[in-house]
Order: structure tokens, then sequence, then C-alpha cells
């Protein structure tokens, strides 16, 4: 058999490659795949190296996923549906996905309450992020007013910037609905299945919100979640607002992992000549030490982080930050302004910003780059040309009004203000599914790179 994966920017090898590091998991050899699955040897072959048709590959999947006891999805590779690294919208293009949604409103009748338009999207990344004209017009800020109509909230994190002034409607965990006035350049950031809802403060002003919704590590648990069900969901759930409760649940699950009564971690304790007793600790709602910590994490073989979460901070559900209250910084020999948005610290892999762009030229001496998708937008008049580098090559485009991008992570790029007036540009980083822990497991590995291009069987036939 020839080897697979040498050109991982082939989808077809790159896919030959994943089936055999998955063949290699269940310890099947192509000839013993080919009798289990009812192929030939050569055809087989031909998937692994990736000089079948798509077709065949994938029919091979279900075939895998229909005999062997795997989830063949997680066999199939998502495509890289980035050119040179980069997704772009146009604002034309995003006004052909406009879809207009009524609500009741004080007087019954259902009148246009939304705008909703897409912008820059990529399957690599977990954005749905939205462009909103805010189409409801109120006249005062009542919370409870009759022409407001809050959603039931949705699966996904939100970070919000604002257009012109916009009321932002909350409700909060004890059922109370609050009104904060937002303008240009105020944001807010929405734990999933918070209700909300937006309305215009002035007739006269347009009004939008560019909405970036996203999915974090319960997203991509998801799927998991379905199958293993509510009783299963309901353990896994920490009782966060308490965080005594949680550090123990915490701590009462590694014992459990590993069959462990309060009787043999304490022996593991004594033996280690620490004075702890974890009968006390689990009878008491008081907070444990650094050291504590640590020496139960080390009887328990896990890290520290394993038993422990940070503190329950209230309001988090529902973060506003108007522009008043941003603390800016230069950045890049002053070519640029960075503006920290809003953003909750139990959420602390997004990162939203505005961009001011001050540079007049591209140097790509000057580049920006970080380990997250990046969404940009641009929300204002002012074009902004964006440069980027990928694959050893430099490309470059200008954003017009609310022309969007989306940016695979790592890429180096620079911005550049093309206009006289003041350039600004909405800036959102999501993590990508390697997050830290996963980054520290895959630096373990004798072969990191044959995680992704598995050449051949694990032994040689």
């Amino acid at each position: 058999m020839a080897k697979t994966g040498n050109d991982h920017d082939n989808y077809l090898k790159s896919l030959g490659s994943r089936i055999l590091c998955e063949l290699n998991d269940l310890k099947r050899t192509p000839e013993t795949a080919a009798v289990e699955l009812g192929y030939s040897l050569d055809a087989v072959t031909s998937i692994l190296d990736g000089t079948s048709s798509e077709e065949e590959s994938f029919g091979f999947i279900n075939k895998m996923g229909q005999v062997y006891p795997i989830d063949h999805l997680q066999v199939s590779l998502l495509k890289d549906d980035t050119v040179n690294g980069a997704r772009f919208m146009s604002a034309s293009d995003s006004k052909k996905s406009r879809r207009v949604y009524t609500r009741s409103n004080k007087e019954g009748q259902k009148t246009k309450y939304y705008e909703y338009r897409d912008t820059a999207m990529s399957k690599l990344a977990l954005f749905k992020p939205e462009w909103i004209a805010v189409l409801r017009e109120v006249n005062d800020s009542d919370p409870l007013n009759a022409d407001v109509v809050m959603n039931n909230g949705h699966f996904m994190h939100q970070v919000t910037l604002f257009v012109g002034p916009v009321n932002f409607y909350y409700e909060d965990p004890k059922g109370q609905v609050h009104c904060r006035e937002m303008n240009t350049g105020d944001s807010n950031y929405i734990t999933p299945f918070v209700k909300h809802s937006f309305a215009s403060r002035n007739k006269d002003s347009f009004t939008c919100i560019l909405a970036v919704t996203y999915g974090d590590d319960v997203s991509r648990a998801q799927r998991s979640l379905y199958a293993l069900g509510k009783e299963v969901l309901e353990s896994y759930t920490l009782n966060y607002k308490k965080h005594h409760d949680a550090t123990r649940q915490l701590i009462r699950q590694c014992m459990k992992n590993d069959f462990m009564t309060d009787e043999n971690l304490n022996e593991l304790l004594k033996k280690e000549n620490k004075n702890i007793d974890i009968k006390e600790i689990f009878s008491t709602d008081r907070k444990l030490t650094l050291n504590e910590y640590e020496a139960i994490a080390s009887c328990l073989n896990v890290e520290m982080t394993d038993i422990m979460l940070p503190e329950y901070k209230h309001g988090e559900e529902c973060v506003v930050k108007h522009m008043h209250e941003v603390s800016p910084y230069e950045h890049n020999d002053k070519r640029y302004k960075i503006f920290p948005l809003a953003r909750a610290t139990k959420i602390s892999s997004v990162r939203p910003s505005i961009i001011e762009v001050h540079a007049k030229r591209q140097n790509m001496n000057f580049y920006l780059q970080r380990s997250l998708h990046t969404y940009i937008i641009n929300f204002n008049s002012s074009p902004v040309e964006i440069m980027w580098r990928y694959e050893g090559k430099i490309f470059s485009r200008t954003l017009e009004q609310n022309d969007s991008v989306y940016l695979k992570p790592f890429i180096k790029f620079s911005l550049a203000n093309k206009d006289n007036s003041k350039s600004r540009v909405f800036v959102v980083g999501i993590s990508t599914t390697v997050d830290t822990r996963t980054q520290k497991e895959l630096s373990t590995f004798i072969q990191p790179k044959r995680v992704i291009n598995e050449l051949e069987t694990w032994y040689d036939r």
C-alpha cells in the first residue's frame, strides 16, 4: 500500500489518512477491513491513498459506521472553504440573504421587527455572525414596553456591537426585565438562553446590531450530550452559583472515577503527610485553600485545574459595556487603537474588540495574529484595506461598509485606513477546538504531525 497523507491540502488524501487512522485505532489492517466491510483490497487501498472518488470514500466511512462501534461522522473531515485562508462576504452579497421577521405590537398587529442579513462565515468555525436592522421603534426606555417582544433565548453565546440609538432588553435569572440604552460602539455579551430583545430609540436614526453568535465547548459536545441523555447531562451540570458545592462536585467526581471512598483518599493524604480531613471538607461549605487543592489533586493524580473553577460572578449572564467605559490602548507603533468590548471571564476564549485603524499604509512588519478564529466587519463608511499572509504569499482586499471576512487561526494580517475619516472595524475572535487543554495534550505526543498525516498501518506487515 502506498503511503497516504503526503499532501494535506488534497482533501481526498487527508480523508484517506483519517480513515487509516481510525482503522489503526480499531486494530484493523486494510486487508481485514476489506473482508469485514465487503470491499476489494484494491478499492480499500485506493480510498486510503486518496485516489478514489469522494462518493466512494464517504460510502466506505458510512459502512464503517454500520459495522464498527464508532461515530463515523468523526471520521469525516471538514472541507476548508476558505480561499487563501480567508472567506469574504461583501455587503451586496450580505443583502441578498435579507429576511424580515415580524412580531406583534401592543395593538396585536404583526409589524416588522428585525431585518436579518448573513455576514462572513466558515464551516471551520462555530461563528454565526449577523447584521440585524432594528425595525421596531419605541419612545421610551421602559423595560416592560408593550411594543417590545422578548425572544426565548438561544443556544449560542452572543457578543453584540450596537450601531445607532438602540434599546437592549434582557431578563435576569430572577425573571426581571431590564432595559439598557445603547449607542454606537457600545457592546454586550449574552449567555445562552438569556431572553432578550432590541428596539430603536429614534425613528429618524439608522439602528442596527452586529450580533456575533458562537459556540464554545458545549456546542462541540452537544452531539454526545444528545446521545447520552438527560440524566447524564444533569450529572455533568455543576452548581456553579455555589462555588463550594461545585468544587466538591468536581472532587467527588474524580474520586468516583477511581472508585475511591473518603477513607481511601484520607489514607493517601496521610501518606503524603497532609493534615487534611476530606470528610470535614465535604461536611462544610468553607473555601478550600490552595494547599488543600494541591494536596487533593496530587493524591487524585489530576491537575489542580481539574478540581477548581472560578468564583461565580453575579451578573455575568449578561454583560453590558458602554464605549465611554472602555480603556483603549495603542498597538503596533500606534498603527491601531484597540477598544476591548464586553466579555465574561467565564468564557475567556472570546475576544471582541473595535480596532480603530490609524495606519494609512500597509506594513506587514507590524502584523496582527491570534490563535483564534477571527471575524471582522467594517461597520462604518470609511474603507479599510486588509492584507494577509498565507503559505508564504501576500494577499489584500478592501473592506467597504458592511463587508466582512473570516480568517483562519494564526493568519498574519494588517489593516490600513484608505480614507481621511475615522476608520473602525468590529473584530471577534473565538476559540478553536484546539483549546489549551488539547494544546497541552498535543504537545506531549512524540510525533504530533501524525495526528493529521497518518502514513501507514500501526505495524509493518
